[in-house]
């Protein structure tokens, strides 16, 4: 049987001494024959250090655990088990460890057609978690549950970028006091090397229901990211991430057992905007909604503008990471955060960073209620060796007003008198102002001096 095979692929040479042309053929074809068969194996190599770089690089962020259990490498597949751990804290502020598995199925390159049809990359990623077996016992449905309710699947290209989408199917999951019930959402992401992240989607949202009542419900939701991160990849404790991102929410609506323990909002809208310039942090954060109903009141035209500008991006991150990994619970740990967090101040300070909130607002049906706040510090003022100082290089400015109708419908008289009485509150016509400043020690309200301490 073989034999014929190495006379079919043995050189017939010519007169010269060459190889046939018809012989060539053979051989160049079985060269591409052994390297299409041979590079998925090769690949896979490729694939798996890919694979343990990126878990890798999540265990790096404290407030994650992760242990690679198992990777099996195949010739065209490979499978892996990785264990997720990280801190959960209860109502009671107890914290216990929660764990979870997720089953990671690859597929290895150059032809790949097992995730978003047929390309060519390094590899394709199928991912599916693992309930925990305690969380698996308070659900009654759980033998009628599909595996694949939340699925995700990535490819990944031969430069390291990386497309994934998540696609949530509509799920009604049973326990003993309620049912959760999840409706359908698809999110997709592409991230490269080099920080950068886009993505987008949408979840029709999801309910409680407890009896006859709809405990809870999360709208419609639409999420859009745009964010490249920087000082580290997006896992580690120090990155920090400059872009623009949206996220909007047609309702949130919580119906308590009774009316005051209720609440909803209507069309909630957050977008963020930052960015970078000469290694100073600048950005913007904006909150909206249509209507907010909380406590029998109900408000319109909810509005939150906030700025930030001329931050250092290094000493942000070294914030960042002291805090992400050391706890400021811990009273061994209190004294390390605040000295090390103390040493970083004069780099955040030495470009006169500011904290503006442009506007908070919100419309009742006696009127508006709108305020605003700017915060800044003079580093010139400010000495590290002297956390006092930090009294003098501070200044701010607020003022707000509302209609007084508002406090008198909720029975709140007596006090706006009391504060009125005491300076807190000037009242012109029909409106309630303040006017608070604080620079070089001294705060004042409405031009008069309030002590401290």
């Amino acid at each position: 049987m073989i034999t014929p095979v190495l006379d079919w692929l043995a050189p017939k040479n010519d007169k010269t001494g060459m190889p046939q042309g018809r012989t060539m053929k053979k051989i160049l074809a079985a060269v591409a024959v052994g390297a299409s068969l041979a590079s998925p194996y090769i690949i896979g190599i490729k694939a798996e250090e890919h694979t343990q770089t990126l878990y890798q690089q999540i265990s790096a962020n404290p407030a994650f655990e992760v242990e690679l259990l198992e990777y099996n490498r195949g010739w065209i597949n490979s499978d892996a088990t990785v264990k997720f751990t990280m801190p959960v804290t209860d109502d009671e502020g107890n914290v216990e460890m929660f764990n979870f598995e997720i089953e990671q199925i690859i597929q290895h390159g150059p032809v790949l057609w097992s995730t978003d049809g047929v390309g060519l990359g390094l590899l394709d990623s199928q991912f599916n978690a693992k309930l925990p077996a305690e969380f698996k016992e308070e659900i009654i449905n759980i033998e009628q549950l599909q595996d694949d309710g939340m699925s995700t699947i990535a490819r990944t290209s031969f430069n390291g970028t990386t497309y994934s989408s998540t696609r949530i199917k509509p799920t009604t999951i049973k326990l003993d006091e309620a049912n959760l019930e999840i409706l359908p959402g698809l999110f997709h992401t592409t991230t490269d090397t080099q920080g950068h992240i886009t993505g987008g989607g949408e979840w029709q949202g999801m309910k409680i229901v407890k009896g006859e009542t709809v405990a809870l419900v999360v709208g419609k939701m639409d999420i859009e990211l745009n964010q490249t991160y920087i000082n580290g990849n997006m896992f580690a404790p120090m990155s920090l991430g400059i872009g623009t991102s949206k996220l909007s929410v047609t309702e949130f609506i919580v119906n308590g057992e009774t009316p005051d323990a209720s609440m909803s909002i209507r069309n909630l809208h957050m977008a963020s905007d930052s960015k970078v310039n000469a290694g100073l942090l600048a950005g913007n954060l904006t909150v909206s909604a249509d209507q907010v109903a909380l406590a029998f009141q109900q408000f319109t035209d909810f509005n939150y503008s906030m700025t930030m500008d001329n931050f250092n991006v290094d000493a942000l991150s070294e914030i960042q990471n002291l805090l992400v990994n050391l706890d400021p619970e811990d009273p061994q740990q209190q004294q390390t955060l605040m000295v090390a967090m103390q040493q970083q101040l004069p780099k955040l300070l030495a470009d006169n960073p500011s904290i503006a909130i442009d506007k908070l607002g919100i419309t009742t049906n006696e009127g508006d209620i709108v305020s605003d706040l700017l915060v800044t510090i003079d580093p010139q003022k400010f000495d590290a060796n002297n956390p006092m100082s930090m009294m003098f290089a501070l200044q701010a400015d607020a003022k707000g007003s509302a209609p007084s109708a508002f406090f008198t419908n909720l029975g709140m008289q007596e006090n706006v008198d009391m504060l009125k009485e005491q300076g807190m509150l000037v009242q012109e016509e029909e409106t309630l102002l303040f006017n608070f400043s604080f620079a070089n020690g001294q705060a004042l309200i409405n031009g008069m001096p309030i002590p401290l301490g």
